[in-house]
């Protein structure tokens, strides 16, 4: 046993005597070099894992305990790579962090029904969650791109192929009954009404400004979403170029000192931005932030427009040039709608699983919903349980034989790393 598995394996024998507490007193769970884990920061990632997995927590709260430890194993790990990817030099972009955080953190609040549920259950004020996503999301995306590199050269060769299967045949299991999907994914939008409406309620907020009745401060700390920055009137304080999304700064270099802008759109909804000051590439803004909000009108937007994809993709259009115009998916531009081969009773997202089962190869389903979106699903093919061979799944067979070589290559290389730096958990 490597000491990366012995380790991680008293990470959950330490996790199982305070796992059964649902809401934990924070406090410092384990050490990584001189970065610490949080007890709140474990839960937060716990959530998140439950709902990627599509576990309602309220009807299983048992299983929270298992997503604890299985929190706890991958923050230690991501921490440890974090050090040598610091090491390394290896950067990722501050613009695709905010992304991510943004949609996480709206999918946090969807699925807990409201920001104040949320905070009840994770025991964290918003602002605080929001923090941690950052620096999480940012930790997760660097760990993808050293493990990308690490990973880059591994390859099999033939031999290698036929090895595997030789040693492992016995215990490769067979094919499962599988179904090869596409798909198309629209987010849940507003509709251009919404849109018009925020646009002219920030309109109707300048006049009051321009007029003197509120100052900017006061217009903000009154009107403006930012939880972030509406308490401090807006401010977003001294800032250099390429701080913020491209929409934003673009205006907000443009202004003169004290103008403000008319409604700017960006990825989070309207804002009105003032400038305070200018010093050769930095700035100092205030803004005031209303985000779109959708309505069960604005889903039947979104229903209406897969609706009318659907009518012409029945009609001979093709699936993989409309998954790749309108497709929100972010992997549409390698995969062209194209999800693959899965097991055709276990689908990780039940709402596939429902659908699936209704179409004939070739069908293309109606609208649906999911937590990531509003969907349109085309059944490829069907496949029927198996053995594998090599002859046969040469493809399969290959994957396997790469996926261990990438795993042993892995825990040997962790190995080091857990030799390499500080590790402590705090009983």
């Amino acid at each position: 046993m490597s000491k990366y598995t012995r380790f991680l394996l008293s990470c959950l024998v330490f996790f199982s005597g305070i796992a059964s507490a649902q809401q934990m007193i924070d406090g410092i769970a384990a050490i990584v070099g001189e970065d610490v884990i949080l007890y709140s920061e474990i839960n937060q990632m716990a959530f998140e894992m439950a709902q990627q997995s599509g576990i309602d927590l309220y009807s299983n709260e048992k299983m929270f305990s298992r997503f604890q430890e299985d929190a706890l194993r991958e923050m230690v790990r991501s921490k440890i790579i974090l050090l040598q990817a610091a090491e390394d030099s290896v950067v990722v972009e501050d613009r695709n962090i905010e992304m991510s955080v943004e949609q996480q953190m709206q999918q946090y609040i969807n699925m807990a029904g409201s920001e104040e549920v949320l905070e009840m259950y994770l025991d964290t004020p918003v602002r605080k969650i929001r923090e941690q996503l950052y620096e999480r999301i940012k930790s997760q995306m660097l760990v993808q791109k050293l493990q990308t590199e690490k990973f880059s050269n591994i390859s099999v060769s033939r031999p290698e192929v036929e090895e595997f299967y030789s040693q492992n045949k016995d215990s490769i299991p067979d094919l499962p009954r599988r179904v090869d999907i596409s798909h198309i994914l629209i987010t849940e939008k507003p509709s251009p009404e919404s849109y018009e409406k925020t646009y002219n309620r920030l309109i109707e907020i300048r006049k009051e400004i321009k007029s003197g009745k509120l100052s900017f401060e006061e217009a903000a700390k009154k009107y403006s979403q930012d939880p972030g920055s509406a308490t401090e009137g807006g401010d977003l304080g001294m800032s250099p170029k390429g701080t913020f999304v491209p929409e934003f700064e673009r205006a907000a270099y443009e202004l003169k000192v004290d103008e403000i802008s008319l409604p700017i759109k960006t990825q989070f909804g309207y804002h009105l931005i003032q400038l305070i000051e200018k010093r050769g590439e930095m700035i100092h803004t205030r803004h005031i932030l209303l985000p779109i909000q959708t309505t069960e009108n604005d889903d039947n937007y979104v229903i209406n427009m897969l609706s009318t994809l659907r009518d012409s993709l029945l009609d001979g259009e093709n699936f993989q040039e409309f998954a790749l115009k309108y497709s929100e998916d972010p992997d549409v531009k390698s995969n062209k709608g194209h999800l693959g081969e899965f097991d055709a009773d276990n689908l990780q997202i039940p709402e596939f699983g429902s659908v699936v089962k209704k179409l004939k190869p070739g069908d293309i389903s109606e609208p649906f919903i999911s937590q990531y979106g509003f969907h349109i699903l085309k059944l490829n093919n069907r496949k029927e349980a198996e053995s594998v061979c090599l002859e046969t799944h040469y493809a399969t067979i290959e994957k396997m034989a790469l996926n261990q070589k990438k795993s042993k290559f892995w825990e040997s290389w962790m190995d080091k790393l857990y030799s390499k730096f500080y590790v402590e958990i705090k009983y």
